[in-house]
Parts: C-alpha cells; sequence; structure tokens
C-alpha cells in the first residue's frame, strides 16, 4: 500500500496564504511609484491617461496648461498639461510644481472640501446657457503641488455626488499619484514620448 501523507494545518495555511496572495496581487495591481525624471508635459498626459476610463483624443500644452503653469509663483518651474478625452467635453487639466499655489482654494461660496491628506475639492456649479461648471483638485503634498481641473459635464451640486464621466475619486487618484510630480518614473517619460495622439503647437481644446 502507498503510504498516506498527513496533512498539516501550517501546511494548509501556508498555502492559502500564498494563494490569497497571489489572488490580491491580480485584484489590487501595485502602487504606481515615482522616479528621478524630470517631469514633463507628455508624461503627465500619459499618467492622466492610464487612470482615466475614456478614449484620450488629444492631448498637448495649450491656453489652458499654460494658465495653470501660471497659478504657482515660479511658473517656469511648473509643468502642466491639458487632455481631451471621448471627443469633444472631456478635458482634463494639471499643473505640477515644487511650490504651493498663489492662492489657497477658494470655500466661501460652500463649493469646497477638505478630503485629507493636503487633497481640497472646490468646484464651480453649472451656469445655464453659460459654463457647464468645473472640478478643481488641489493636492498640496510634501515636497510638491499638484492642480487638477475637469470639465465637461454639467455640474449642478457637489460633484461626489454626481455620476461624472471623470468621478472625483479618479481625480484624487491622479493628483496623488507619484508620478504626478516634479519628478517622474522612466515609464511614464517613455509612455509620454509614445503618445500618438500629442499634438505640437495647436489646440487641444
Amino acid at each position: 500500500m502507498g503510504s498516506r501523507r498527513a496533512w498539516s494545518p501550517a501546511v494548509g495555511l501556508l498555502s492559502i496564504g500564498v494563494i490569497g496572495t497571489v489572488v490580491l496581487a491580480v485584484l489590487w495591481p501595485e502602487a504606481p511609484e515615482g522616479g528621478d525624471e524630470p517631469t514633463t508635459p507628455r508624461s503627465l498626459a500619459y499618467v492622466v491617461a492610464e487612470h482615466i476610463d475614456l478614449d484620450p483624443t488629444r492631448a498637448g500644452v495649450d491656453w489652458a496648461a499654460d494658465n495653470y503653469r501660471r497659478l504657482f509663483p515660479k511658473p517656469k518651474r511648473a509643468v502642466a498639461a491639458t487632455t481631451n478625452f471621448a471627443g469633444e467635453g472631456n478635458i482634463v487639466v494639471v499643473g505640477v510644481s515644487p511650490e504651493e499655489p498663489v492662492q489657497d482654494p477658494y470655500c466661501d461660496d460652500g463649493h469646497c472640501a477638505d478630503l485629507g491628506d493636503g487633497v481640497t475639492l472646490t468646484w464651480d456649479e453649472l451656469a445655464p446657457q453659460e459654463d457647464p461648471g468645473l472640478v478643481v483638485v488641489i493636492a498640496e503634498m510634501d515636497d510638491h503641488s499638484v492642480v487638477l481641473r475637469y470639465s465637461g459635464a454639467e455640474i449642478t451640486g457637489d460633484p461626489r455626488d454626481l455620476d461624472l464621466p471623470v468621478p472625483v475619486e479618479t481625480l484624487v487618484d491622479i493628483a496623488t499619484d507619484p508620478r504626478v510630480a516634479p519628478t517622474t518614473s522612466e515609464d511614464a517619460i517613455e509612455g509620454g514620448r509614445g503618445l500618438d495622439y500629442w499634438l505640437e503647437g495647436d489646440q487641444v481644446i
């Protein structure tokens, strides 16, 4: 007769632990890591597109991106990019600087929320026949700041309660991504170089 191998609880638990780790790794991939490469507008657009479940149609450094560079005391030290998603209307602009923004978020109108960990949410609501409104996320991290804007859908109240094409949670994930900083990863730089929808000297919006 063949020998019967006794099942060890310790071995069983170890096996379950290994399987669980593999499953978790598949369901929750590792968080992105930053790097030492100087951030470029292209790398910003690449990282932004990674987070958003819409097709990017064009990206570049247009007047909107330039305006976001000017939100910081020394605009030449800031990097910014604009990306248009899913055709017209879903636009994300991001600006990054080693400095804090010139102005604190304007919260007197109540359209403002402290999300914790240095992240602030502000929004402008719909002005009928004039402006659909916009959502802005400001992240003041240990060594840099990020200002991120989404516009396109009508903002009729607290954006956290709206079914937006680009949800607030996604905007916060982008603003706090370690690759959205004055320095970024080599993968982000290479990904930015490969963008086939990047526009040189043309308007994105």
